[in-house]
């Protein structure tokens, strides 16, 4: 089989990237989805993808996270998958990508921070499964690596795949694709000038937002689309909080927040059980991350600025940035609240839908989040207002969500679009539901079956 994969963003290595967090770097590795509704996502935007800019976590989604069931009691995940069908997949993928759990020497103060937070609240956390490979805490792990010390693509499943002939085109934006009979024909530009390329079989993997914006557009041509095309927009229950630590908590002189890795090398599974959620800590904080306006009753009044400029903003960089302040992120099952629809000159936009069951997931984050604040010391505060909470996110999923039925998603479980012989969604947008921990081992996982079904299928 010839491969041939069409990747709308420029290829880099290791000598590519900078330690820079200038927006004009930052847009040349990663795209940022501004939507009318205020939404900003973060996507891949080079060969390679997610795996460029993405903190380093990988793992395997747990057995309650196959089992959700939405409100009619119908289990999201079709009945091929669970945790012990995907398990050979995910050691697959591990080894491929050189997962490993880290020693605890590997672990960067703002993990050991967030450990004894959790530990001083009476709660359990635990060492986290990553690809990366002697890190040396640079704290530049979304801008690219400089030092290949993670595991992205570009070291791994590409080099493997152009080893056996498969071609990458980089700058190569599709605008849609039309079934022709016998295959699809698919219309993109490269270097701005209009191209086609002819597939028997395609290919789709966009991710959460460009997959089903891609779909969208390919639908004047595409008559029996499912109606779930970019229904259930979800970011993984992904919520972000700040701590900021009292100055006798530990000894913090020798802590940097803009040091470590973007992951802290830890997570917690503390109140998944309970209430279905997980903790990851992160690091390489840089102060644009306190851009927005804070306010909150709860006395953070005297510790955090009120304003991202201007004098307060600037004794607080000096003061308490630099050696007091952590951040983590809650991962959890949650359902989707917004959908991706087509904008101004077919770019995709994100618009809001019945948000009633995440706010209920919310509530029970932010209470649980804010007693192991209480419990500990440590000053938490979400990273943003309650009424833009799930505005943002790496963690893009379940837009093109895979089902038993066209009734009930866009593709089916061995990842055909329903109606439409040969043709495949194999990125997140496909995992039908949240996972509740990092999405990337999962997404391979699937991708690894998906491949292997199609392969078989001859």
């Amino acid at each position: 089989m010839k491969v041939v994969v069409l990747e709308r963003g420029e290829r880099w290595g290791a000598n590519d990237f900078e330690q820079s967090d200038d927006p004009r770097y930052i847009q040349k590795v990663m795209d940022i989805v501004v939507a009318r509704s205020t939404v900003a996502f973060r996507t891949g935007k080079l060969v390679g993808g997610a795996s460029i800019n993405m903190d380093g976590g990988h793992f395997r989604m747990p057995s309650k996270a196959f089992d959700a069931k939405e409100a009619s009691g119908r289990r999201y995940w079709p009945s091929a998958y669970s945790r012990a069908t995907l398990d050979p997949y995910y050691a697959k993928v591990e080894a491929m990508l050189k997962v490993r759990q880290f020693a605890w020497t590997e672990i960067p103060k703002a993990g050991g921070l967030f450990a004894k937070m959790l530990d001083a609240a009476g709660c359990s956390c635990e060492r986290s499964r990553m690809n990366y490979t002697d890190c040396i805490h640079c704290g530049f792990c979304s801008q690219g690596c400089k030092f290949d010390k993670k595991q992205s693509l570009i070291l791994n499943y590409i080099p493997l795949a152009e080893s056996k002939g498969a071609e990458f085109r980089a700058k190569s934006t599709v605008d849609h694709f039309e079934p022709d009979g016998t295959g699809y024909v698919v219309r993109y530009q490269k270097d701005g000038v209009a191209k086609e390329i002819w597939a028997q079989r395609l290919f789709v993997g966009g991710g959460g937002i460009h997959t089903p914006a891609l779909l969208l557009r390919s639908k004047p041509w595409l008559p029996a689309l499912s109606t779930h095309v970019g229904e259930h927009f979800n970011n993984n229950g992904e919520h972000a909080f700040v701590g900021v630590l009292p100055p006798e908590f530990d000894d913090l002189s020798s802590y940097q927040a803009f040091m470590g890795m973007d992951n802290a090398g830890m997570m917690s599974f503390h109140f998944w059980d309970s209430e279905g959620f997980s903790l990851h800590p992160g690091g390489g904080l840089e102060p644009s991350v306190f851009a927005a306006s804070f306010a909150d009753p709860s006395g953070m009044d005297e510790v955090l600025p009120k304003r991202s400029w201007g004098l307060e903003y600037k004794r607080f960089v000096e003061k308490v940035y630099p050696h007091r302040i952590i951040a983590f992120s809650t991962l959890g099952l949650a359902d989707g609240h917004r959908a991706v629809v087509l904008g101004d000159g077919g770019a995709p936009d994100i618009v809001d839908r019945n948000r009633t069951t995440y706010d209920a997931y919310l509530d029970r984050v932010e209470r649980n989040v804010f007693a192991v604040g209480q419990k500990s010391g440590i000053k938490l505060v979400p990273t943003t207002p309650r009424r833009l909470a799930g505005t943002t996110s790496a963690h893009l999923l379940t837009s093109c969500r895979m089902a038993e039925s066209v009734a009930d998603g866009v593709v089916d479980p061995e990842g055909h679009v329903f109606g439409y012989d040969n043709l495949y969604v194999c990125d997140a947008s496909a995992i039908p539901y949240a996972m509740g921990v990092n999405p990337a081992l999962s997404i391979s996982a699937v991708a690894e079956r998906v491949v292997e079904k199609a392969i078989a299928k001859g």
